[in-house]
């Protein structure tokens, strides 16, 4: 007897459907399995006979051939084993292949007949919509997750058994219903700028940094409040469209990384890898490629604390999906592209020690903070749209009250963020960009029109600062981002001076 399933692997972040046959018949007892298949689906064959016996099925001895096609297409992870002990059972008359149609299935099968949670429900269930299909059979723990997609009927299950008696009653809807505040993937800590004491130009810097999504790097002693500054975008950051939210969920669904509810992803991610993160871990790929910490960051903050001590191959890396904002990768014979559309945000020290350039405790050689510095080579270095020193703190800064009104909270600052977003909205309405950050050549020879004194201004510090191409149009971007900010229609020589000033690349590295 023949009978097939359909079920769905990913490919990068997108899902193809792929049918699950199976026939079984007379001849010697056997299990065989084909159409280019990794260990762990071939291993599906021992959790699938087993799982159906326990689940109450006898099978009697037969020969059980599975293939999964199409066969071009290399076939990874466990959630295949639903779709074959489903596909057994249709074959053996314990299901009617008619219930089972315009239906894609997922799950991985325990020995106890129990179904467990896959990764990478989302795009599956998207791509079967794309394909007209209407119901999807998936593991109760992806069920927020799977029931974002409108259009499909969700059918949760946590057993085979389960699963067998909602295909044989005909069941095409849940009536599940779930608290929507556990669809949230991520908790908002309580985090807010009015707990950092003085720094008020680095936190005019970070707001002007994520009101146009530019890079910046901070650069200050140890205890600055570097790495606080850092941690505290997230919260002055606008909230997510739907789209973006879409995206993003799509991105932790394939790396399996939504969480114990699962469901939609609410807030802009924050990643900050350790120093000695791999560079597939870091910009994705593998063996089964998945998408690495520069993706997992989109639309959000990658953060690289003590940034020089990263390895020279991870730092270098990034210079290109910098530029591109994607990033591709080659496995076996297929190519893989995965976004990389992320706020980088760096903190690191002067110098060792950390205390340069105070010679009254950094004893530091010219040779040694040039060797340091130098770990972020200047192609890098010209990456940064902004670059900040944080000042060490003070006595009287510490005993600081947030109660002071002059200090700048979250608040505020994301009112000003949003007031430049809403200004950029309407600036590239129709266009595809969003912010200031992202705009070519040709955008700004239209949005960033100078006066003749402002033209004067640039040309001179163009030339006695030595600018890159690039060097000059992160600040005429910067300069953008901060007439939005003070409600500016055209960039000022005020603009332009202020967006200089936080282009405080090290003087060491261009010696």
């Amino acid at each position: 007897m023949y009978s097939s399933v359909l079920s769905g692997v990913l490919y990068g972040l997108k899902a193809e459907i792929v049918r699950v046959e199976v026939d079984v018949g007379n001849g010697i007892p056997s299990f065989e399995m084909s159409g280019f298949l990794s260990n762990e689906v071939k291993e599906a064959r021992e959790r699938v006979r087993v799982a159906i016996r326990n689940s109450g099925y006898e099978l009697p001895p037969q020969r059980i051939v599975v293939n999964i096609s199409p066969a071009d297409i290399r076939k990874c992870g466990t959630g295949f084993d639903l779709p074959i002990a489903l596909a057994i059972l249709s074959a053996n008359g314990y299901i009617d292949e008619v219930n089972v149609d315009n239906m894609i299935i997922l799950g991985e099968l325990s020995l106890d007949g129990s179904i467990n949670g896959v990764s990478g429900v989302l795009p599956c269930v998207c791509e079967a919509k794309k394909s007209g299909i209407s119901k999807a059979l998936i593991p109760v723990s992806n069920y927020n997750e799977g029931r974002i997609v409108e259009k499909v009927n969700i059918i949760p299950t946590n057993s085979l058994k389960m699963a067998v008696q909602y295909i044989n009653n005909g069941i095409i809807e849940n009536q599940r219903q779930d608290n929507p505040e556990q669809c949230r993937t991520t908790d908002k800590q309580e985090i807010n700028y009015a707990d950092i004491c003085g720094q008020e130009a680095a936190k005019r810097a970070t707001m002007i940094a994520v009101a146009g999504m530019h890079n910046i790097m901070y650069i200050g002693p140890p205890g600055s409040g570097k790495t606080m500054m850092a941690k505290r975008i997230p919260s002055i950051m606008p909230d997510m469209t739907f789209d973006e939210k879409l995206a993003v969920t799509n991105i932790y669904s394939v790396a399996g990384q939504l969480g114990e509810y699962g469901g939609l992803v609410e807030d802009r991610p924050f990643r900050a890898p350790y120093h000695n993160v791999t560079k597939s871990s870091f910009f994705g790929g593998g063996m089964f490629p998945r998408p690495g910490e520069i993706t997992l960051a989109g639309k959000g903050v990658l953060f690289l604390d003590e940034m020089t001590e990263f390895k020279p191959e991870i730092l270098e890396g990034l210079r290109q999906p910098l530029e591109d904002k994607d990033i591709t990768i080659v496995r076996m014979g297929r190519t893989y592209t995965y976004p990389a559309d992320f706020m980088l945000v760096g903190a690191m020290n002067p110098c060792k020690c950390g205390y340069y350039p105070d010679r009254s405790r950094c004893n530091c050689s010219e040779q040694d903070i040039k060797r340091y510095i130098g770990k972020i080579s200047m192609p890098l270095w010209d990456r940064f749209d902004m670059c900040i020193k944080t000042d060490e703190i003070g006595y009287e800064q510490i005993r600081c009250s947030s109660d002071n009104g002059n200090v700048p909270d979250s608040e505020s600052m994301k009112q000003a963020v949003m007031r430049a977003r809403l200004a950029q909205l309407k600036r590239f309405n129709g266009m595809n960009i969003k912010y200031n950050s992202q705009m070519s050549t040709g955008d700004m020879k239209r949005f960033c029109r100078l006066g003749e004194e402002e033209e004067k201004l640039i040309k001179r510090i163009f030339a006695k600062k030595r600018l890159t191409a690039r060097g000059y149009s992160k600040i005429l971007k910067t300069a953008r981002t901060i007439a939005d900010i003070d409600g500016n229609v055209n960039i000022t020589t005020a603009n332009i001076s202020e967006a200089f000033y936080y282009r405080g690349i090290p003087e060491v590295t261009i010696h």
